[in-house]
């Protein structure tokens, strides 16, 4: 018979064998290697993949995305930029702008997707302005990862970096909510 069987009898009957404070001892045991173990992990933690990482900013190598004029207002392009695993969205906003993000949904993962006036994330009805990748709709409440464009004097369009977050200090104005239109133009 194992040992926690005979610490834990099943049988109701048998249950007064054991006292509450050889109960406690025994939580505490637990909680001390649960403890334990968590600060093991935090300890030896590494960063997600696909997180940025300060260091390694430097280190990347720009990523050759094809001619700049290639690309009509409202159309998108998925292109991988650090190593296989990292998805990222090319998109032409309906302005003319060439903005690229990851594809990543800051709320869960999933991945976004340019439906020609923003980006939406399917999973949950997340929606992202294309302008910043700020959060207008749905759970998301972080921005969208923003990644570094360069028009070469050739046209060629390459992806050279990682941009830092916007905050809404530096924004200079914020996409009104697309349920919120009729308030807007009323």
């Amino acid at each position: 018979m194992t040992w926690w069987r005979r610490a834990f009898p099943l049988e109701l009957a048998e249950e007064g064998h054991f006292s509450r404070r050889e109960f406690a001892r025994f939580l505490a045991v637990v909680s001390a290697g649960f403890t334990t173990g968590i600060g093991f992990l935090w300890l030896r933690k590494k960063p997600l993949e696909g997180a940025s990482d300060p260091e390694a900013r430097h280190a990347e190598l720009p990523v050759a995305l094809g001619l700049a004029t290639e690309l009509q207002p409202g159309q998108s392009r998925l292109f991988k930029f650090r190593d296989a695993h990292d998805a990222c969205i090319l998109l032409r906003t309906p302005k003319g702008e060439l903005r690229a993000y990851r594809q990543t949904c800051t709320h869960l993962g999933c991945a976004v997707r340019y439906a020609g006036e923003r980006l939406e994330c399917p999973c949950h009805r997340g929606f992202f302005e294309p302008d910043r990748g700020f959060p207008v709709q749905g759970p998301p409440s972080r921005p969208l990862a923003a990644i570094a464009l360069e028009v070469r004097p050739d046209g060629s369009l390459w992806a050279v970096g990682e941009l830092p977050k916007p905050t809404l200090e530096n924004l200079d104005h914020r996409a009104a909510c697309p349920r919120d239109k009729s308030e807007v133009t009323a």
